[in-house]
């Protein structure tokens, strides 16, 4: 009796041992199912990947890592067209306004954000005109929509739809990053 109960205390505490090392807010391995976990930065395609999975599960130190230490964010401002045609505006990576600020206000804001079309198109190599680096470039279309839907911001809901151009780099620790981002939405 001694002996069994001894086996069955060793069991125990061995299963204890191999599930105390376990994560439970990791995020599972590739593999099936509908959760698309985040994946290795190793291509721009990778990058979009956790890019697209940073917006949808409101993930911004997933985000954080899709962008580079040099990332600017150009979007057309879309108050003066009617009067002094397109102006582009330039938001850098850090600092209050910059893009991880207004990208976490974004998350905080909205419940829901779905990027339900996101078409990934045409790979080619831009030379950077500043420092003659080689990027590569993908050209998305996408429709972005985001949703309040517990009531905090008026039950706010927004779309935009659009084509994005992304330029990628290897950064110094062998993985790709956005370089730039340049929003054509509608």
């Amino acid at each position: 009796m001694k002996k069994k109960c001894l086996i069955l205390t060793a069991f125990v505490f061995f299963l204890f041992i191999l599930y105390s090392c376990e994560n439970p807010f990791a995020p599972p391995l590739l593999g099936p199912g509908t959760f698309k976990p985040i994946v290795q930065q190793a291509s721009p395609d990778s990058v979009l990947h956790n890019f697209k999975y940073a917006y949808e599960y409101r993930d911004s130190i997933v985000y954080e890592n899709c962008l580079d230490y040099d990332f600017i964010f150009y979007y057309k401002d879309q108050d003066q067209l009617p009067q002094t045609g397109e102006v582009w505006v330039q938001v850098p990576r850090e600092g209050k306004g910059g893009d991880i600020y207004r990208t976490n206000r974004l998350f905080r804001v909205f419940d829901d954000i779905r990027l339900d079309t996101w078409i990934v198109r045409a790979d080619s190599v831009e030379i950077d005109t500043v420092t003659g680096e080689k990027w590569e470039v993908r050209n998305v279309s996408f429709h972005l929509s985001l949703r309040d839907t517990d009531g905090d911001y008026n039950f706010e809901h927004l779309e935009a739809t659009g084509f994005a151009k992304f330029m990628f780099r290897k950064s110094e620790d062998g993985w790709w990053r956005i370089v730039r981002w340049y929003d054509r939405s509608l």
